[in-house]
């Protein structure tokens, strides 16, 4: 008895546990589940004469939610930049708000969506409608004039029966005029990531599309364009976007080559005609899939060294961005950041330097799109503040990912931008304006981190001897076909085997882009099967065979010192089609059977597509034969003269 009522308790047991882990979670997760999004909000509240002034914010409730509260606390003025990280991170600032608004009812939620208007006051509290709460929500800022301007935190707290959910933002307050906003300069970069996330990579570039007013700069290398432009319904998704994306005149693309390529390994072996052939293939490539010239600048990633940069000088590289983690110093650590820049070894080179921060920041997908447009537009902000009154601009270059970009986020962000008294958007190119270096108190030399002026990886003499057979051989064979993208992917697939890595691994990827090519020569063959001449003069038949699928342009050598060739023994053909049938003229047979070396290459004669020995047989007359036919006539005409004799002397007898 004891054993069935234990077994049956043990049942009971293990069903209210499975109700249990359906609800339980299910609270839990609701209570940690935030009950509002922001959505949009002011960047900038302008105070009037009277120290009053207004944002508006758009929060997105949680189903459920209509009925929620709201309170909002405005903290202290930002004096450091140090003290917007916790405010980024979701902490808050330390010490107690400087004022704390009523806590009012929403009430208008469209669609589960609320407007809400908030006061900001000096001394009088701003009179303003009142459309989604019970009462508006004032802020009170405890200054006068000019010492409000500056960038505040706020919290904003929307609460209901079941918990609270706490966000922090940044608020900037204006009350005097700005002469000198800052030039924000946003770089999308379609990277490798573009590639892994075509439908967000997509979906970035059409949001590009969007905002055709606004300068935005997309930047890319030739790995994803040549990726991009081969056939394929997700790639043609891509091309189409991009050209959507570069329709507008604001809207520009420069190169960013990747990191991995050994720029200061080619300088230094004898192959610096390939540093600038890596730069001509994104500038191609770019053309072939946009329509558009690629600008000046390059974008430089990862820790460029000093040689390689010295590399790009000397490929007539001028301008380039250089991420601050390869400096020294990183200029947005300091006070005198926003000027272009030498690079210390490299005068010939202006640089500029992304905002590392800022650009994590803008591409930060844990954080909601509308609060990080926010909190970015709140750092713009303060970065003008650190020096209102500079002489001379300040730029601030922006650097992410176009995966990233969405409309609710770059609406709010790029369109807080275009009325923005503190931050407007620029283009890119004047950011190097040699003019500016050196302006603000910015020095006009940065060095490199000592590690980016260490060595890099050795070459070894087959690494260098391969490489230049394969670089004749690519160029040879890229300038004798016809299809672009099968060009494209030969110098792509030279280009990539020349990276920063060791030797072994170096010749592997030499080896790889060797075998692309070969794949490619193994398209070609001749007839080999044996061919008989009828006699002087008759025409020579050779059959040309290609699996190829496009035209290429060759030249045919025939090789034999036994027949010669009116028309002369090296022939130049269009093999645009599966065989390819030539009739030679012949002449000055020599023998009656030879052996034909017919060699086809590329019309420099750098690449031997195929080749064949051919048997021909000549069908002509020897001696004997001569002999034989003279005999043949001598018999006959004997046989004729004594047919004629016998006639004659019967007539006499007659």
């Amino acid at each position: 008895m004891f054993h069935r009522f234990s077994t049956w308790w043990r049942a009971l047991s293990v069903v209210l546990l499975s109700l249990a882990t359906v609800t339980w979670p299910s609270a839990a997760h609701a209570g940690s589940t935030s009950s509002f999004t922001l959505l949009r909000q002011d960047p900038v509240a302008t105070l009037n004469g009277r120290g009053t002034s207004h944002i508006n914010f758009t929060l997105a409730l949680a189903p459920g939610r209509a009925s929620d509260s709201l309170r909002l606390a405005l903290y202290p003025r930002i004096v450091e930049r140090s003290q917007i990280t916790p405010i980024v991170d979701g902490v808050g600032p330390g010490g107690a708000p400087m004022s704390t608004s009523a806590t009012v009812v929403l009430h208008c939620p469209k669609r589960l969506r609320a407007v809400i208007s908030v006061g900001i006051f000096t001394t009088r509290q701003a009179h303003l409608h009142v459309p989604c709460t019970t009462s508006v929500p004032q802020l009170h800022l405890k200054c006068q004039g000019a010492s409000c301007d500056g960038v505040y935190p706020l919290r904003i707290t929307v609460s209901s029966k079941s918990g609270a959910t706490t966000k922090w933002s940044l608020i900037s307050v204006q009350t005097t005029q700005v002469y000198q906003p800052l030039r924000v300069v946003v770089v999308e970069q379609v990277g490798t990531g573009s590639l892994l996330h075509p439908h967000a990579t997509v979906a970035g570039l059409n949001d590009v599309s969007h905002h055709p007013s606004d300068p935005i700069t997309l930047a890319s290398d030739y790995l994803e364009l040549s990726a991009i432009e081969q056939s394929g319904e997700s790639n043609l998704q891509m091309r189409s976007a991009i050209g959507r994306a570069l329709a507008s005149p604001l809207h520009q693309i420069v190169s960013a080559p990747s990191q991995t390529i050994d720029f200061a390994g080619l300088d230094a072996n004898g192959l610096a005609s390939q540093v600038t052939q890596q730069l001509a293939l994104s500038a191609g490539l770019v053309k072939s899939v946009t329509g558009k010239y690629v600008d000046g600048p390059l974008l430089l990633s990862g820790r460029p060294t000093l040689d390689t940069l010295v590399a790009l000088a000397r490929a007539k590289v001028s301008d380039v961005i250089i991420p601050e983690s390869a400096l020294a110093i990183a200029p947005s650590s300091t006070l005198n950041w926003g000027a272009p820049f030498r690079v210390t070894g490299v005068e010939s080179i202006t640089a500029v330097s992304p905002d590392q921060e800022i650009s994590q920041l803008i591409a930060d997908s844990a954080i909601e799109p509308g609060l990080r447009a926010a909190l970015a537009l709140g750092t713009l902000a303060f970065l003008h503040f650190e020096a209102p009154n500079a002489a001379a601009v300040r730029t601030v270059v922006l650097n992410a990912p176009i995966q990233s970009l969405s409309p609710s986020f770059s609406d709010p962000f790029i369109g807080g931008l275009e009325h923005n008294p503190f931050a407007r958007l620029a283009s890119l190119s004047p950011s190097f304006d040699s003019a500016l270096i050196a302006t603000n108190g910015a020095p006009g030399t940065r060095a490199l981190s000592p590690t980016a002026n260490a060595a890099g990886p050795r070459w070894t003499r087959h690494n260098v001897s391969t490489l230049r057979t394969l670089i004749d051989q690519v160029t040879s064979y890229s300038q004798a076909v016809s299809s672009p993208s099968i060009a494209d992917a030969l110098r792509v697939a030279l280009a990539r085997s020349e990276i920063a890595a060791k030797s072994d691994a170096r010749q592997v990827a030499i080896n790889a882009a060797s075998a692309t090519l070969n794949v490619q020569l193994g398209n070609f063959s001749v007839d080999p099967s044996a061919i008989t001449l009828a006699g002087p003069g008759t025409a020579l038949p050779i059959t040309l065979i290609s699996r190829a699928g496009y035209t290429v342009t060759a030249v045919v050598h025939l090789i034999t010192d036994r027949i010669s060739f009116p028309k002369g023994r090296n022939i130049v053909i269009t093999m645009d089609s599966p065989t390819k049938s030539l009739r030679v003229p012949t002449s000055n047979h020599q023998g009656s059977s030879l052996i034909l070396q017919v060699v086809v290459t590329t019309p420099d004669d750098q690449v031997i597509l195929a080749r064949a020995a051919i048997q021909v047989r000549i069908a002509g007359t020897s001696i004997v034969g001569y002999l034989l036919s003279i005999a043949s006539l001598l018999v006959l005409g004997l046989w004729w003269w004594r047919t004629y004799r016998r006639s004659s002397k019967g007539r006499h007898a007659r």
